[in-house]
């Protein structure tokens, strides 16, 4: 096979000097970056549309199989605690099931959350990525406001989990009575009184199952 330019000579199986000339388009030859720019957005928004119909689907319909549609049955107990449900999660990643535990957990997880949000939510305009980032925060209020300014401001998965991270220890941190945040030392009383885990004075600090995040059903 001969290169020329803008096009390929092609020779037949017996080598023969009868040949083809093959035209190739302009952008074999030469970078087109405003094309690799548009297939890239084209291919993510495809993959953005099939996972994200993927996840809300496949989440829905677990969440009316095996909770009757009813989210607060749903967060009354750990996924691991249903038996038919934990049964399922056992067979997750297997030859005749190829579906990750996390997949099933944070569509469930999404459904739940979803269904409890008004149908303009912002949160439901967002890539699956992004959600399931912010399945993170408990309050719906603080769920809104994050998916907002994903959008407003067109933040990558990164830039989005570091504004919720913040958000999570803003909202873990004790108060005193009049509403300021304890300080270090106010905190470890506290804890030393109440004997709970805490972050903030060096013991391990217990994570609910809300809070666990993008996490794997075991």
């Amino acid at each position: 096979m001969v290169e020329r330019r803008n096009a390929l000579t092609t020779r037949d199986a017996s080598d023969s000097a009868n040949a083809t000339v093959v035209a190739l388009p302009r952008s074999a030859e030469k970078v087109d970056r405003d094309l690799v720019e548009r297939a890239v957005s084209h291919i993510r928004d495809e993959l953005t549309k099939t996972v994200t119909r993927g996840m809300d689907e496949v989440g829905r319909y677990l969440l009316q199989t095996f909770y009757d549609n009813d989210p607060e049955l749903y967060f009354s107990a750990s996924p691991s605690k249903h038996a038919s449900l934990r049964l399922l999660i056992e067979r997750c990643e297997s030859m005749d099931f190829p579906v990750s535990r996390t997949f099933l957990a944070n569509s469930l997880r999404m459904a739940a959350v979803s269904k409890d949000l008004p149908r303009a939510a912002t949160f439901r305009r967002l890539p699956s990525s992004h959600r399931v980032e912010l399945l993170r925060l408990k309050a719906p209020e603080n769920v809104e406001r994050l998916a907002s300014k994903a959008i407003s401001q067109k933040l990558s998965v990164q830039k989005l989990r570091a504004l919720i991270q913040k958000e999570v220890d803003r909202t873990a941190l004790p108060r005193i009575a009049d509403g300021r945040v304890a300080d270090g030392s106010e905190r470890r009383r506290r804890c030393e009184r109440s004997r709970l885990a805490c972050g903030h004075c060096g013991t391990k600090r217990r994570a609910s199952y809300w809070s666990a995040g993008a996490t794997s059903m075991r």
